[in-house]
């Protein structure tokens, strides 16, 4: 999208406005004042500027321009920010790829359609009066069915594909959003969904992606069909990286500070209907590595909510690998038996399955106390063999983690010590031996990579550059890039140069695109570049960074010189062309496209 573009959506959406929208806000000098809505603030921290058309939180952090707000407060993506306030503005956009756009834009339409054809039928039709009754018996309030636009589709193999045909919709149009299979032999459709009860499933935004259906009990189908099936995986959906409820539990996980997850659709039903509003499920896969993205941009603490028969070791050990691996407060409660969080719910209430959730342990004490077991611990093997299954679970992890997985593992390892006798050292010797045997090195583990100082020239020169690209000119001139020290400036110079190169004007608005999976990046970007706003005469500072910096390195290459000279061997006369570029050193120029 061209500069001008989001700069009108920028200047159509006062960053006030779009503040007070969503939190009060009272003025104070040339600013506003508010409660920061990013963390838990008893005291006005966020200072949004309209001068500047800044905000700042004092407390947190956080900071950054009107889309920024709107991404971080709507959990969205640099784009989709945009959006919401390009037509919060009533400004047509495009992306540069409108074909494309219109197309999903059909298929969302597509979907929300077929979401009425399943309602319509559920709540009028006499083909859906044993589902209505099933789910009458289960406990499930009309309002409740309502909200989570509950339908039913018939035991019909082509119902919902006559209707669709007849209102004009394609063939590739329903296959391609999951609604339709199509036979090889004659290329007939067919529904992918017969007799079952229907639940759409929703992004985070309230778009119908995609369908569970569940079969309809006491009915011949039940014997030979999956209780539930769900819609196959297409351009707008993907059951390993959805979660059911997000949508309607998304504000609830803010006022909570956690989100609960559970197995099954109509646990997330029962548990909103009972007002346990921040709960979610998982689409009949264990949870993983894109869920646990998606929950934190929600709730910083996740709790996994296992069945009395379901929390099972593999489920356990892969909680317990995303726990370690990300920073994330990953816990685990389990329900007695014979409950699941419906039965649960329906039997004791919302205080008992609250409290069920607010005792859930992290995910290394909950292995831990499956393993260690009065049984187990009653003997030295028992020990042994404790320690042994969970050190195989932080073996999977990567050798070379930093941060957090690191700091969780040597935790861990501790804690392992502890509970059960054995030395940390002897540990850490097994897991390094479990570790090599399982990804078949034939040494140690590699060693945590070497942190670069970033040198304030570079970043200087980074700020520069984003606050005036017409100036890459002159550093393309000047300096190679390949000089710059610190592996992530250099590489955004080089994006920055490929995209001048190209003809293109790399403003701060394409550099965020370019890294809109970035959002952290994205906000240090926005820093930088006003950080070299506020320079007086850019092009003096550049000048004066690229001398500094052709400077030092032909301070290093004169001690690179000097140290091969006096590796010379004292009886041999040292070599004339070394001589000459130690006391002549080469100027510095840029090695161009």
């Amino acid at each position: 999208m061209a500069e001008d573009v989001i700069a009108r959506v920028k200047q159509a959406n006062d960053i006030v406005e779009v503040v007070r929208e969503y939190l009060p806000l009272r003025r104070q000098g040339r600013t506003y004042k508010g409660l920061c809505p990013f963390h838990d603030d008893h005291h006005p921290s966020l200072d949004v500027d309209p001068l500047r058309q800044r905000f700042r939180c004092w407390a947190c952090g956080k900071y950054g321009d009107v889309i920024t707000f709107v991404q971080e407060r709507e959990r969205c993506s640099f784009r989709e920010a945009v959006e919401l306030l390009a037509r919060r503005a009533g400004i047509a956009i495009h992306w540069g790829q409108a074909p494309r756009d219109q197309e999903r834009a059909t298929w969302f339409e597509l979907l929300r359609w077929a979401e009425e054809q399943f309602r319509k039928c559920f709540w009028e039709s006499s083909q859906a009066a044993g589902a209505r009754q099933y789910l009458q018996e289960r406990g499930f309030r009309r309002e409740t069915l309502i909200e989570f636009g509950i339908g039913f589709a018939p035991d019909d193999w082509e119902w919902l594909t006559r209707r669709g045909l007849r209102l004009g919709w394609t063939t590739e149009q329903l296959v391609t959003v999951g609604l339709c299979g199509q036979r090889e032999q004659d290329g007939k459709l067919y529904d992918r969904f017969r007799g079952r009860i229907m639940f759409p499933i929703r992004d985070v935004r309230g778009r119908t992606v995609g369908f569970g259906g569940r079969i309809l009990p006491g009915t011949p189908a039940e014997a030979h069909q999956p209780k539930y099936y769900n819609s196959t995986d297409t351009p707008l959906f993907r059951k390993s990286e959805h979660l059911y409820g997000l949508d309607v539990a998304r504000n609830a996980a803010e006022q909570s500070g956690y989100l609960a997850v559970v197995e099954g659709y109509t646990d997330v039903l029962m548990a909103h209907q009972c007002g346990c509003r921040a709960v979610v499920a998982t689409l009949g896969t264990a949870l993983n590595a894109a869920h646990v993205q998606q929950l934190r941009r929600f709730a910083p603490r996740i709790v996994l909510v296992f069945d009395a028969d379901s929390g099972g070791q593999r489920g356990v050990d892969s909680a317990l690998q995303l726990f370690l691996q990300h920073e994330v407060d990953l816990a685990i409660a389990q329900l007695p038996a014979p409950f699941d969080p419906c039965d649960y719910l329906q039997a004791h209430g919302r205080e008992a399955f609250e409290q069920v959730v607010h005792q859930a342990v992290d995910a290394l004490e909950f292995r831990l106390r499956q393993e260690l077991t009065p049984q187990a611990l009653a003997s030295l093997e028992g020990r042994r063999q404790a320690a042994e299954n969970v050190l195989r679970v932080l073996a999977q992890l990567p050798a070379n983690s930093t941060g957090t997985v690191q700091v969780k593992r040597e935790l861990a390892v501790a804690h392992l010590a502890r509970r059960t006798g054995i030395s940390a050292p002897s540990l850490w010797l097994r897991l390094q031996e479990i570790y090599r045997q399982t990804h078949h090195l034939p040494g140690p583990p590699q060693a945590e990579p070497v942190r670069v100082h970033v040198s304030p020239l570079e970043r200087q020169l980074l700020e520069i550059l984003l606050a005036e690209p017409a100036l890459l000119q002159e550093f393309d001139n000047q300096l190679p890039v390949e000089l710059v020290e610190h592996r992530g400036i250099r590489q955004m110079l080089a994006r920055m140069l490929r995209i001048w190169r190209a003809g293109e004007v790399p403003h701060l608005e394409r550099m965020r695109q370019e890294f809109a999976d970035q959002p952290r990046l994205c906000t240090y970007l926005l820093q930088l570049h006003d950080r070299g706003l506020a320079l007086a005469d850019r092009r003096s500072c550049l000048q004066d960074v690229l001398q500094a910096l052709r400077e030092r390195e032909a301070r290093r290459q004169r001690e690179r010189l000097r140290s091969e000279l006096q590796n010379i061997s004292g009886d041999a006369p040292p070599p004339t062309d070394l001589l000459r570029q130690y006391q002549q050193p080469q100027p510095l120029t840029s090695s161009g496209p």
